[in-house]
């Protein structure tokens, strides 16, 4: 099995709790991460989401698509998740953030190794590929939360689905 210790660093112009009260929601990420196609709450947790069990499904920038589940196993609300990650990708996430002023600084850090036997296959020679769509797949997560943040529609289309929405969608603004 392949490893991967991926950091993912987002620097968004919002507070910091606005910006848990959306991530800490995943259920609603497909509706503004262009990338996520289905997030199913397994199980609620408790009150600051210890034990909830989040199901994913996530395309990429490649014609591929991975299926994982996520169990928090720790958090500290509204600056620490951490997460056991088991399915198409085993291993452990965790996100932090903090506040930078009008800037919350949110850090993703990934310690995982894939299970799919064709990307361990193929592995030694498209590891930077994977990385690299990693990188896109957070980027456009970047890009889509900053918009929400401001209330700008953001419109994107990844392969054929159009998404756009507004801080509407989400109960907030006018």
């Amino acid at each position: 099995m392949q490893t991967y210790n991926l950091t993912t660093h987002w620097r968004l112009q919002g507070k910091l709790e606005a910006v848990w009260e959306i991530l800490s929601k995943p259920q609603l990420w497909p509706k503004w991460w262009p990338y996520v196609e289905q997030v199913s709450i397994f199980y609620a947790g408790d009150s600051s989401g210890l034990g909830a069990i989040h199901c994913h499904r996530w395309k990429t920038c490649l014609p591929y698509r991975l299926q994982f589940t996520l169990e928090t196993t720790r958090t500290k609300i509204p600056v620490f998740v951490e997460t056991r990650v088991s399915g198409d990708l085993r291993g452990v996430g965790r996100c932090r953030l903090r506040s930078a002023g009008p800037v919350t600084l949110v850090r993703f850090d990934w310690h995982v190794h894939t299970t799919k036997y064709w990307m361990n296959l193929l592995a030694p020679v498209a590891r930077p590929v994977f990385v690299w769509n990693h990188a896109r797949v957070m980027a456009a997560g970047e890009t889509a939360l900053q918009c929400l943040l401001l209330d700008q529609p953001f419109f994107c289309s990844v392969a054929r689905m159009t998404s756009s929405y507004s801080k509407r969608d989400f109960g907030g603004g006018a």
